[in-house]
């Protein structure tokens, strides 16, 4: 409540401060499934201070509230202020998706792989985008006609309302003279025992007939004795006392949980110091050599390194987000030619699925062969970058 009613500083480095803060609380609101509280956070960070990662993190809220048409309006906030932004195309994709129009939220996907051509988490979005799409264009030509059968069925009955007008005897008559529509492959028959069973087409549409005779669909399953005995009974039980209804945190002091948060809720700590501290030291020395060019690290810059310690009803969630900055020197084998610049990843968090998008900036460049360098420093496989997220990988699973 605080950080919302927070007015808005005048000075930039205080509006960072107080961006930073709520982009911090934010992520607890995520890690909760608390969407409401994250959207109005969301909300103030880009009344302070306007930029794409806040309009794609309130695009996902609001994509997980079912405010679709905002997700997406946000999703093109992101992508205006940053054009080189993949989140923001990948948001906007997965509202457009929700929305039931595929074929935008494909050139939407497109576009953001387009940029980053390696990222193997978009490339998945791309191909169900596709999918979707294709299925849509093979049911364009309409729905199928209607078979023969169920023509003279509605002639039938046509012939039947159309002798209203005569005697209820008549009627009677008329209707009985009618002979019975043949049988089709769209009708269901009988066995023996009166128990349904499967007619010609049912298997194509999905359908098959349980144990005890009954029509399903063709995914569900049927637990064997087995598997029964290895659940057990799972029904809900009821809670006589109060004693029962306490969490595993109020019931056992764990590490991690205060004493004063005794139902075990909600409890966070603060880890930026040492994320800051230990993610340096591993990323201290990362150097790349293959194809013809060395390139080692010169300095690391952290603009951002927050992180925390969630212990959400007994369960303890690692939280972190970072603004990364590798200062690198370059060499080409056999020739003079060398370089110096930066790797920016400017989101490096858990929601990226351990991979990161990457701004590479050269500084300086000399001598011969030095076209190579560029794609050694920032390529997507065997390159300086890639040995970078092999190290933050391995430094978010320790």
């Amino acid at each position: 409540a605080d950080v919302l009613n927070a007015p808005i500083p005048d000075e930039e480095e205080k509006k960072l401060k107080l961006v930073e803060e709520i982009k911090s609380r934010g992520r607890s609101s995520f890690a909760t499934g608390n969407y409401p509280e994250a959207e109005i956070l969301y909300s103030k960070g880009i009344e302070v201070l306007p930029d794409a990662i806040l309009h794609a993190n309130r695009a996902l809220a609001r994509l997980n509230l079912g405010k679709l048409a905002e997700s997406v309006e946000d999703s093109e906030a992101a992508i205006s202020l940053d054009p080189k932004y993949v989140k923001g195309y990948w948001r906007k994709g997965q509202g457009l998706v929700a929305m039931g129009e595929n074929k935008e939220a494909l050139e939407a996907f497109e576009k953001g792989l387009k940029i980053e051509p390696g990222n193997k988490a978009l490339k998945k979005e791309v191909d169900k985008a596709r999918v979707k799409v294709e299925q849509e264009s093979f049911f364009d030509d309409g729905p199928p006609p209607i078979s023969p059968a169920k023509k003279v069925i509605k002639k039938s009955e046509k012939k039947v309302s159309s002798s209203s007008s005569s005697s209820s005897s008549s009627k009677i008559k008329s209707q009985s003279q009618i002979p019975p529509a043949p049988p089709t492959e769209e009708d269901e028959d009988e066995d023996e025992d009166g128990m349904k069973v499967m007619s010609k087409s049912d298997h194509v549409r999905g359908y098959k007939i349980t144990k005890d005779g009954k029509k399903t669909s063709f995914f569900t399953h049927e637990q064997t004795e087995e598997e029964k005995a290895l659940i057990g009974d799972i029904a809900p039980k009821r809670i006589d006392s109060a004693a029962d209804a306490a969490t595993p945190a109020a019931l056992k002091n764990e590490k991690g949980v205060s004493s004063w948060n005794s139902a075990g809720t909600w409890e966070e700590k603060d880890m930026s110091k040492w994320a800051d501290e230990s993610m340096k030291a591993k990323l201290e020395g990362t150097e790349y050599n293959g194809g013809g060019v060395t390139v080692k690290t010169t300095k690391i810059e952290l603009e951002e390194a927050s992180a925390s310690v969630a212990t959400v009803r007994g369960k303890r969630r690692f939280l972190y987000e970072f603004v990364i900055v590798m200062h690198w020197e370059a060499e080409v084998e056999g020739t003079d030619g060398t370089a110096k610049g930066e790797l920016r990843f400017n989101d490096v968090a858990p929601d990226c699925d351990g991979e990161f998008e990457a701004d590479i900036k050269v500084t300086s460049m000399d001598g011969e062969g030095t076209k190579i360098i560029r794609e050694r420093v920032k390529g997507d496989r065997k390159s300086y970058r890639e040995k970078i997220e092999d190290r933050i990988n391995e430094w978010a699973e320790a």
